[in-house]
């Protein structure tokens, strides 16, 4: 298939090229260091002329202290262009990388546990408002054109490096911005982030979707009730929670939703417990 990744030259850009060559997909970059920039509509038109499945990457990282306006402009117009120059192509599918915080993760607790996919977004600041916004879009337009559109709500991304630094400051991963709602332990490994875009373009049976995607572990040596206990004993329980009696340091995030659609099951736990 031929495929258009924006922001192929980011922080998990190449692992996704890497992943989508692997699987015989011809690959088209679009990415800043090239000097393509998503908000100039035109040049990612023509960049996306005769492809198959746009896979929409780029934007900015984060809030990172840059002025809000900044942030919605690269997130949301960004995701804009990107999908009006879909629709032009004729592209069949549209794969966007969202957030977990799009849901307000970071922003308050969840109003139960696990989190899922139905949990209400309604995110305040500017990078979880944007990718929210997108999501809406994405919705919108494959309503409207019939493209299908997947929104992958990745969490808390780290690649090997990402992981020791991890580690070595902390038994668990640092809150991104500080004075935010507890980060419920959650880790994704890059390698996973990279199959689980692979299979969302690849996916059958996809109108429009948003999927958490997480890894299936918390990032802490504690037990995952022991975690809970300390930061989050009065947010209700939903479902049965007999599997943490299996698996102690299953994640706090339900990916039943993913593994259901995409047909994929991350692989990578956190390296900082010894199991």
């Amino acid at each position: 298939m031929k495929i258009l990744l924006t922001g192929h030259r980011g922080r998990i850009g190449p692992e996704i090229h890497r992943r989508l060559e692997a699987e015989d997909h011809e690959v088209r970059g679009f990415d800043l260091a090239d000097g393509d920039d998503i908000l100039d509509a035109e040049r990612l038109a023509r960049a996306a002329e005769g492809v198959e499945c746009v896979v929409h990457l780029a934007g900015l990282a984060d809030d990172r202290g840059r002025p809000p306006a900044e942030v919605m402009s690269a997130n949301l117009t960004g995701t804009a262009n990107a999908l009006i120059a879909a629709e032009q192509a004729g592209v069949r599918r549209f794969v966007n990388m969202s957030s977990g915080k799009a849901l307000g993760m970071l922003e308050r607790m969840p109003p139960y546990l696990p989190m899922d996919d139905n949990c209400p977004g309604l995110p305040t600041r500017p990078y979880g408002l944007a990718k929210w916004l997108a999501e809406e879009m994405c919705e919108a337009f494959g309503k409207r054109t019939g493209m299908e559109t997947i929104s992958l709500r990745a969490v808390a991304v780290f690649d090997a490096e990402g992981y020791e630094q991890m580690i070595a400051s902390a038994s668990k991963p640092p809150r991104a911005i500080s004075g935010g709602a507890w980060h419920m332990g959650v880790h994704l490994d890059v390698r996973d982030v990279a199959t689980a875009t692979v299979a969302a373009v690849t996916a059958s049976n996809i109108t429009s979707e948003r999927v958490l995607i997480c890894a299936s572990d918390i990032a802490d040596r504690r037990p995952t009730k022991d975690v809970l206990m300390e930061h989050a004993p009065d947010i209700p329980w939903r479902g049965d929670d007999s599997a943490y009696e299996v698996d102690p340091y299953r994640g706090l995030v339900d990916i039943s939703h993913a593994e259901r659609v995409l047909n994929w099951t991350p692989r990578h736990r956190w390296p900082g417990r010894a199991e």
